[in-house]
């Protein structure tokens, strides 16, 4: 899985701006999350969209595409990522094991409460 991951990563940093290279569909959220490195506090980031396979949020810190990441949403163990891009203060980040569709209806659905 991850060499597909990385895989991923460099087709995205090739491709033009404006081309969607998203494998799934991602759903609008308004929601804070916690989110650390390996050996790291949790900081707070604010994510702004979530699907099966990613999510997109903001974030004070600088990372590196590679970087190892944990979130943790509301009513959930840490979800293992990796950061895919990062531009000014938006991350965009890939699940190492991507989330079943029912858990993610049942995240969105919790957070649009």
């Amino acid at each position: 899985m991850l060499h597909d991951m990385n895989g991923f990563a460099a087709q995205l940093a090739t491709s033009n701006p404006g081309e969607d290279l998203r494998r799934a569909q991602r759903t609008e959220l308004n929601v804070g999350a916690g989110l650390r490195q390996r050996g790291a506090s949790a900081v707070t980031i604010h994510v702004l969209d979530l699907s099966t396979t990613g999510f997109r949020a903001t974030t004070h810190l600088e990372m590196l595409p590679g970087t190892d990441v944990w979130m943790k949403l509301p009513g959930l163990e840490s979800l293992h990522a990796q950061v895919v891009w990062m531009r000014g203060h938006l991350l965009g980040c890939a699940f190492m094991r991507p989330l079943h569709p029912a858990v993610l209806d049942m995240l969105v659905r919790n957070c649009r409460r």
